[in-house]
């Protein structure tokens, strides 16, 4: 008698999409973040290197005055620390500016000490035109009023501790490890890419022959 033995193929299991998809979700955010980075170190680069060889107290970037508040004189609106920045005035418009406006001016004739004061104001002596500026965070007006030759320019905006940044940016070695950044960006994506195809290399790899009979019969 002969017995026949039925073999039940075994189903293979279902591929697992789960690893792949969050790998795939890694690389995105991943790159992201260094986009992100690239362009905030480029334009932290660029921003000190703009202001770096400015004179001290006149700082520019991109054609705009830039001043870093050292005093509480116009606080809430612009507080110690603040990074204020300026729309530049030519001479025609520094002599029409009107009561209300924010205004960074020089605190004596050629001096480089600038102060950001908003104007309340205006004193008029037949072609020449001088404002009456004051903190909003003082008691009184300040003592002498400023000519407007000495407006630097018009307050736009301030970043808040905005100015702590563009100090620590003018530090040799912060702005060294800005020069020095897309270097590092490279090296490190060469790094990464190295090791990620070593880890795919070995995940490739068979773990070797496995259940082999030895010897004759």
């Amino acid at each position: 008698m002969t017995l026949a033995t039925e073999i039940m193929p075994i189903p293979a299991p279902a591929p697992v999409a789960g690893p792949s998809a969050w790998r795939y979700f890694r690389g995105v955010v991943s790159t992201v973040i260094t986009v992100l980075a690239v362009v905030v170190a480029c334009l932290a680069l660029v921003l000190a290197v703009a202001t770096h060889f400015s004179p001290r107290g006149q700082y520019r970037a991109f054609g705009h005055p830039v001043m870093i508040v050292l005093s509480g004189s116009m606080t809430p609106v612009i507080r110690t620390g603040d990074l204020v920045i300026d729309n530049a005035v030519s001479p025609a418009q520094a002599r029409h500016l009107h009561v209300g406006q924010i205004v960074s001016v020089r605190d004596t004739p050629g001096s480089l000490t600038i102060i950001t004061h908003r104007i309340v104001g205006v004193v008029r002596h037949g072609a020449s035109v001088s404002y009456i500026t004051k903190g909003d965070a003082n008691n009184a007006a300040d003592a002498v009023p400023r000519p407007a030759a000495d407006v630097v320019g018009v307050f736009s905006t301030d970043i808040p501790r905005g100015g702590y940044i563009l100090k620590a940016l003018h530090e040799p070695l912060v702005l060294g490890l800005l020069l020095a950044s897309p270097v590092l960006w490279f090296l490190a994506g060469l790094f990464f890419r190295w090791a990620r195809e070593m880890d795919e290399s070995a995940s490739r790899d068979p773990a070797g022959p496995a259940g082999e009979a030895g010897g004759d019969r």
